[in-house]
Order: structure tokens, then sequence, then C-alpha cells
């Protein structure tokens, strides 16, 4: 269950989108926002890349991280994280 409001989704996506575009670093957001969770992570994500298919940008793959299950267990995951590739 996602913890951050649709508004503040909004906000960390358009923070993060803004620092990629600028080239410029950005503190993590899990400091401001400690019980952010995988869905939240994943509906930020889903909002950047929204912005950037709005600026024209075209998604051209997916990525998968934290594939192995010795990785996984070294990060105190249980499965795969997974993103984009843009143009």
């Amino acid at each position: 269950m996602s913890t951050l409001s649709r508004e503040v989704i909004a906000q960390l996506a358009e923070h993060l989108e803004s620092a990629e575009l600028q080239a410029r670093d950005v503190t993590k957001i899990t400091d401001d926002y400690p019980n952010m969770d995988f869905e939240d992570a994943y509906d930020i994500q889903w909002e950047i890349r929204r912005l950037k298919e709005a600026r024209g940008t075209k998604i051209v793959g997916m990525k998968m991280g934290l594939t192995s299950w010795a990785k996984m267990a070294q990060m105190g995951v249980q499965e795969p994280c997974y993103g984009f590739l843009a143009d």
C-alpha cells in the first residue's frame, strides 16, 4: 500500500527529473520520506516516465536490477527491481 500522496509523488518526480535535466546531485528522498515503500518508488518512477514521454522522450526498453539471489539477500529485498530505458 502506498504511503505517499499523489501530490507528493508528483512533487518528488518533478524534483528528480529536474535534477537529472540539470545534472545536479540530490539527497536520497528516503531521508525525507523514510516510510516510503516500493509501491511509492515505482509510482514516482512511472510519473518520471510520464514527464519524459510528455517531453518527447522515447522509451526503448526495460532494465532489471538485483536479479541474483545473493545480491537481493545482501540488499535485504525479496524480488528484483525494474525500470525503463529512455533514448
